[in-house]
């Protein structure tokens, strides 16, 4: 079945009911700004709770945002994030009757927890963890209170876990599970769930390490619990350990295959959920022609599911094609990668009629990826149109709030920029490229560390087209600065900046060259070659050609200015480099 004809029913289907769907009624809930985080998180919502309340746990959380050194977008991410827990926190208290203040309290580690997470990958999707974890919850408060027994160890974790107090409910767990083990009246029914639980605790405190030895116990005792099995392989492929999570998962989908003969309304949103969590193992493992075979299964399955319900199967075909799009990329299939990307905004439009808070960012998202892919295949056209319409978007999105879009809306006018470039459209990318500095410019005084390469790209960029313009003035200024910024970075992660910092040199020794100045171009080259030979050392089939490019370029100023020696050395050194990187 063909992509796109997989996508035009699940489109018209989910527009011909989307402006008929009712929202949820939702009640009151603590929340902070996801907006106004210019100066840290500020309450937005109380709920009628007592300012102390609040007030205390945002000073708590101030503090952890302060540490953590986080920028307004992640700010708002992490503030997303601590809504959704909040809303756990607070739904469970009242169904509890508890104090809302004691299961405040116990917030303030998971956020710290989550903050750290943002420090250690800059675009972790918070919010959409959040929610997995508010699932997650729930289901153990209900296995909790199935599997609740007399032992008064038991009901003090069943306390914890109802005052949110994750960390005291781990060390009784832990506690009860030593004490219980290998004892007569615990079967290993019992001692699994109890393994189970104790995971589960561990995921809640986002400490998969931790979860993962008891979750491995509980599989171990009831291979045939789904439940067990599932939290297991997706620990598993978390920590990039693909090889243990295939045959577990490759056991659930063979599971839920069977059942699906007598069920299928259960069981075929397994099977399909399988499938693509199949698909990005297969990416981690680069084993791309698998992960192909099973992102389509999946898209078979979600189409089948969205056309009897658009609403709730709509997103998972958009997110398969949005996978699917990204393996044919890397794989540099780009004309299948733009079609699946296109087949995913179709679906996006669709679902932001219905919900434009939540698809237009997707949209925008997609809309530049496209941009690249299209550029990519000379398609120099409808890669203008979809840039545009994703800076449409993004300007929007910005106007409502800045903290979150600005960064999106920099990149897609920095890859217009190299579109308009590339189209000899200068003045039309001198515009983009300026608008995406005074941004990125911005961004970088709120993060030095995060937007520091950002910035320094956009001066490269400007630094060609100053050149390409005859304005060796202002190109050297923008190089220079660029380079400026790579120094810097290379002293920190030298593998990670150092090829942008001999790119930039060379750049520079261009420049020079064809502005009567060889002195600086020879400098220039030769500090670019010393860069590239520690490069090549490394990696030869990297940067062999770079380094073959600057002896070229030496060779030429050699000639230029008379060192007719030094000029044939020079070129006899970049054929010998490039014999090489052909070599089979």
């Amino acid at each position: 079945m063909g992509a796109r004809k997989i996508l035009s029913g699940v489109t018209m289907v989910a527009l011909s009911v989307g402006c008929l769907a009712a929202d949820a009624a939702s009640s009151c809930s603590p929340a902070f700004s996801e907006v106004d985080v210019k100066n840290g998180l500020k309450v937005q919502a109380d709920c009628g709770l007592p300012g102390q309340t609040l007030n205390r746990l945002t000073i708590q959380l101030n503090r952890v945002v302060k540490g953590a050194k986080l920028t307004d977008a992640q700010i708002v991410s992490l503030a997303s994030a601590t809504n959704v827990i909040l809303g756990a926190a607070y739904a469970q208290s009242g169904r509890a009757g508890r104090k809302t203040d004691t299961a405040f309290a116990n917030v303030e580690p998971l956020v710290e927890r989550l903050a750290g997470q943002i420090r250690a990958q800059p675009d972790a999707a918070l919010a959409a963890e959040a929610r997995q974890w508010a699932t997650r919850y729930e289901d153990l408060l209900r296995r909790s209170s199935i599997a609740r027994s007399p032992d008064p160890l038991e009901l003090h974790i069943d306390d914890a876990l109802e005052r949110f107090d994750l960390e005291s409910a781990s060390q009784l767990l832990t506690q009860l599970l030593a004490e219980k083990q290998g004892t007569p009246q615990v079967t290993p029914q019992v001692f699994a769930a109890r393994c189970y639980q104790a995971g589960e605790i561990e995921l809640l405190r986002f400490a998969p390490q931790n979860a993962l030895p008891y979750l491995e116990k509980a599989h171990a005792l009831q291979p045939e619990d789904s439940d067990m099995a599932t939290a297991l392989a997706d620990t598993l492929q978390e920590q990039r350990e693909f090889e243990r999570a295939e045959p577990i998962y490759r056991t659930l989908l063979s599971r839920y295959q069977v059942l699906a003969q007598e069920k299928p309304a259960a069981y075929q949103p397994q099977i399909a959920r399988t499938f693509d969590k199949l698909g990005n193992l297969y990416v981690g493992l680069q084993r791309p022609k698998e992960a192909e075979a099973a992102y389509l299964r999946a898209l078979e399955t979600y189409w089948a599911l969205a056309k009897q319900n658009p609403v709730a199967y709509g997103p998972a075909v958009a997110e398969t094609f949005d996978n699917l799009g990204v393996l044919y990329r890397d794989t540099q299939r780009l004309k299948e990668a733009a079609d699946a990307y296109r087949e995913a905004l179709d679906i996006d439009r669709a679902l932001a009629y219905r919900d434009p808070a939540t698809y237009k960012p997707d949209m925008a998202t997609t809309l530049n990826d496209l941009g690249i892919l299209y550029g990519a295949t000379q398609r120099m056209s409808d890669a203008e149109q979809a840039y545009r319409e994703a800076l449409d978007i993004q300007r929007a999105l910005v106007r409502s709030n800045p903290a979150a879009y600005r960064p999106a809306l920099a990149r897609t006018l920095n890859n217009l920029g190299n579109l308009y470039s590339a189209m000899q459209q200068l003045r039309e990318a001198e515009h983009a490229y300026k608008e995406a500095l005074t941004i990125r410019q911005q961004l970088v005084r709120e993060s030095p560390a995060l937007y520091r390469p950002d910035v320094a790209r956009t001066l490269t960029n400007l630094g060609a087209l100053y050149r390409a313009t005859q304005r060796p003035k202002e190109a050297q200024q923008a190089y220079q600065q660029a380079l400026q910024i790579y120094r810097v970075l290379a002293e920190e992660t030298p593998m990670v900046y150092q090829p942008d910092e001999a790119r930039t040199l060379n750049n520079l020794g261009v420049l020079f060259s064809h502005s009567g100045r060889p002195r600086e171009a020879e400098d220039a080259y030769r500090n670019a070659l010393d860069l590239y030979r520690t490069l090549s050392r490394d990696t030869p089939a990297a940067y062999r050609q770079d380094e073959a490019r600057t002896l070229g370029n030496l060779s030429s100023l050699f000639s230029q200015t008379q060192r007719p020696l030094e000029a044939e050395e020079s070129r006899r050194e970049a054929a010998r480099l490039l014999d090489t990187t052909d070599a089979p």
